[in-house]
């Protein structure tokens, strides 16, 4: 995911590029390799370069219910500003715009890489309870039976600290 932008540092401001994306992208934990698609546009600001994405791509998931593997489709759009470190007229050291850090540089070689922020963006994509479908039953509790496939004949449990709540329900309904 790296762009050589030497030659619009070269523009003036105002001046851009457009890319189609297609490249794969390695994920920590158990998501491996996924591909990444979009467009990337690129602005030659006065001090920097601009990045606007519109990516998507699928990580594999766990469902949170019945632990089936599903393919999740995400979609995000990414906005970064990148800065270089080396002055691209005069090819001396650039300043770096603030002491914090927080912003991202193109290299020595003039090469944006968008490997970071997009690995940022995929994993905040990813949804915090993971379901194969919305209306997935999950697993019984007792047998384990994935019961979006079969019906078991396990008693639900029941947490006996609801015990006196489930008998006013039961006794309403009964009237």
């Amino acid at each position: 995911m790296e762009l050589n932008v030497s030659q619009l540092l070269m523009e003036p401001s105002g001046s851009g590029r457009e890319y189609e994306l297609d490249d794969p992208l390695l994920l920590d934990g158990s998501y491996g390799n996924i591909t990444v698609r979009g467009a990337v546009s690129l602005l030659r600001t006065n001090k920097s370069v601009w990045v606007s994405a519109r990516l998507r791509s699928a990580l594999d998931s766990e469902c949170g219910r019945c632990l089936a593997r599903y393919s999740h489709p995400i979609q995000f759009e990414l906005e970064e500003e990148y800065f270089p470190t080396l002055n691209p007229l005069t090819g001396g050291r650039a300043e770096p715009p603030d002491e914090d850090g927080d912003y991202y540089l193109i290299d020595e070689r003039h090469t944006l890489d968008l490997t970071e922020p997009v690995r940022e963006c995929v994993m905040m994509s990813e949804p915090m309870k993971p379901l194969c479908r919305q209306d997935c039953a999950g697993l019984c509790a007792r047998c384990g039976a994935d019961l979006n496939k079969m019906r078991c004949s396990c008693e639900p449990l029941r947490d006996a600290r609801w015990g006196p709540l489930l008998e006013m329900i039961g006794a309403a309904d009964n009237d």
